[in-house]
C-alpha cells in the first residue's frame, strides 16, 4: 500500500497512467456515454464511484498540460450555452485545486468529443452518473 494514495487508483490504473507520454489524454466516462463508442483500454473504477471522485484521484497524480490553453475538454449535452453541468463545475475545481492554477476547459459536442477520445491513451470508466458525462484530460510535464 502507498502512502496517501486514493484507493480509487488500482494498480491497472496507475500503470495505464504511468505509460502515457506527455501530450498524450485520458478519457474519463459516466455511465450514460455510449458504451459502442470506446475504442480505447478501460479501467473500470467501479458502479458506485462518482465522476468527481474520480477526476479528484486522477488528477491528484496526474499533470494537465500546461501549453494547451484548454487541457480539459467535456461532452456538452446541453441545448444552452450557459448550461454548464454541476458536473463539469465540480471537475474543474478539483482540476484548479490539484494544479494549484486555474484550468481552463472547453466544450464540445458529441460527435467532436467521440472523434477527440477515441485517440485517448486509456479510458476510465465510472457508473453512477446520468445524464451521461465525459471528460478529456491531457497529460502535461510532470
Amino acid at each position: 500500500m502507498l502512502k496517501n494514495l486514493s484507493p480509487l487508483l488500482s494498480g491497472a490504473l496507475l500503470s495505464a497512467l504511468d505509460a502515457m507520454s506527455d501530450g498524450e489524454t485520458l478519457t474519463l466516462v459516466g455511465s450514460g456515454y455510449p458504451e459502442d463508442q470506446i475504442t480505447t483500454p478501460v479501467v473500470h473504477l467501479g458502479d458506485d464511484v462518482t465522476t468527481e471522485a474520480a477526476a479528484e484521484a486522477i488528477l491528484s497524480v496526474f499533470p494537465l498540460e500546461t501549453e494547451d490553453a484548454s487541457p480539459i475538454v467535456f461532452l456538452d449535452l446541453a441545448a444552452e450555452p450557459y448550461d454548464v453541468p454541476d458536473v463539469a463545475f465540480a471537475v474543474n475545481g478539483i482540476a484548479s485545486d490539484a494544479e494549484l492554477r486555474r484550468v481552463p476547459m472547453t466544450r464540445l459536442e458529441l460527435d467532436a468529443f467521440v472523434q477527440l477520445a477515441r485517440h485517448s491513451a486509456v479510458t476510465v470508466r465510472v457508473g453512477s452518473d446520468a445524464p451521461p458525462c465525459a471528460f478529456l484530460f491531457r497529460r502535461g510535464v510532470l
